[in-house]
């Protein structure tokens, strides 16, 4: 920060569903005198329910500015996961093939999936759609020159739907002109971008993760409450937990494989970033992307509390169970214990395993899901992990030998993101270095 100027490179607006982060930072654009660094950070109550986004914004910045004085932003960006995050139904072919790139997809740009489907939609379909009032649509089916009828017929369907969400094409592309149009002449706006499922046991998500950030920042402006956030930012929005694994991303580009953990107070999001090990791939049966995130809707410290207590013995379940901000010694025991529980539970859930097929030759063990055993780093993020007592022993719990599970080992590190900034990063690394935005994320971590 210049002296005297206020001047510094960017402010990150995270924006969640009950507090708002604004974060300053200086030293990303190469100033020869600085190093990146988190110079300080300001919180606020949300203020989406209130009908304006910009009174949380503006008071999370006055803290910070009564801590570092006037600031003048280079750029200002921001992630949200407020006026009910990113709704998304996807729907494909088949489950386990273009229906699951679909989920992939959008699962790795941020999205809470709220309803899936394989083949045909049907009138039961339409109105669970209905029901759910997506912000995105994920239509996707047929490898490359493959099936493109089961595409259209879906594409037919969605124009009776009442509601209008954005449409995102991921199938196909032999029936993308003709969806494009079935689509539009009915009202909808539509992206198409490249198959997520090109090729049996072939993935190509990224540019359909990158055609939905666009859409929710086109989405994000006009949701209620949240119209101000255009008039504040002047760099893009991302979805929150696509910002993370988007920082996951460039962190293991330098520090290899790895897994990302966020425990919330409603859900629990775990990133990874491995192509698996070589032993393991041999026996795999599930095409993996690169780069894979899963939300527990179950799993949180606060509006799923009572979820995650049933799952430990009666004996064990915190009574009464904890507040949004723990405070009191028993708060804050009550949600480390739940905390703990959704860490190892997530972590479980989103390793896959090994298992055994009963042949005409014999028994065959095969691999199912998401490999993380060649992930040596292992990273909380996130209020849980970060702020109650010991966030590491917590993610400790969750690796190592579990039966045929494939976890990250026993030896894996294991850091916490201490200044909570992995999100931020993943904002500002579409306009600074990857070098300097990952010089923020390893001084988190304490290296």
């Amino acid at each position: 920060m210049t002296p005297g100027s206020g001047r510094i490179d960017a402010l990150v607006a995270e924006i969640g569903s009950t507090t708002t982060v604004v974060s300053a930072f200086d030293g990303l654009a190469h100033h020869p005198e600085t190093m990146p660094c988190l110079l300080g950070q300001g919180f606020a109550a949300t203020s989406v329910a209130q009908g304006d986004v910009g009174l949380g914004i503006d008071a999370a910045r006055a803290m910070l500015e009564a801590k570092l004085g006037p600031l003048a932003p280079d750029i200002t960006v921001a992630t949200s996961s407020a006026a009910g995050g990113l709704r998304m139904t996807v729907h494909g072919l088949t489950q386990k093939m273009t229906a699951m790139a679909a989920r992939e997809a959008a699962l790795g740009a941020g999205a809470v999936v709220r309803y899936q489907t394989a083949g045909k939609l049907r009138d039961a379909d339409l109105r669970e759609i209905e029901a759910v009032c997506p912000n995105l649509v994920l239509l996707a089916g047929g490898v490359e020159g493959g099936d493109a009828e089961v595409a259209l017929f879906n594409a037919r369907r969605l124009t009776e739907l009442v509601v209008r969400p954005v449409v995102v094409y991921a199938g196909n592309s032999v029936a993308a002109g003709e969806v494009r149009t079935l689509l539009e002449s009915a009202g909808f706006r539509v992206r198409v971008t490249r198959n997520v499922y090109p090729a049996v046991d072939e993935l190509d998500i990224l540019p359909a993760r990158l055609v939905i950030h666009d859409a929710f920042e086109e989405h994000i402006i006009h949701a209620p409450g949240m119209e101000r956030i255009g008039e504040w930012v002047t760099g893009r929005i991302l979805p929150t937990p696509g910002a993370v694994l988007i920082a996951a991303e460039l962190l293991s580009d330098v520090e290899g494989d790895l897994v990302v953990v966020d425990v919330g107070g409603a859900t629990t999001d775990v990133h990874s970033v491995t192509d698996g090990s070589p032993e393991i791939a041999v026996m795999a049966l599930d095409p993996q992307p690169h780069a894979k995130r899963t939300v527990e809707g179950d799993l949180g410290t606060f509006v799923s509390a009572a979820t995650v207590a049933e799952l430990l013995p009666a004996e064990q379940r915190p009574d009464p169970l904890p507040s949004a901000l723990p405070v009191t010694p028993e708060d804050i025991a009550a949600a480390s214990l739940l905390a703990v529980t959704a860490t190892v539970t997530g972590m479980h859930r989103h390793a896959g395993a090994l298992t055994h097929l009963y042949t005409p030759t014999g028994r065959k063990t095969v691999a199912r899901g998401r490999d993380l055993t060649a992930c040596r780093v292992v990273v909380g993020t996130g209020g849980a992990l970060t702020r109650l007592p010991d966030g590491e022993g917590m993610l400790r719990a969750a690796i190592g030998d579990h039966a045929e599970r494939l976890l990250p080992p026993v030896d894996a590190r294991i850091a916490l993101d201490r200044d909570y900034v992995f999100a931020c990063c993943g904002a500002l690394s579409a306009h600074f270095s990857a070098e300097a935005v990952v010089a923020l994320m390893r001084r988190s971590m304490g290296e």
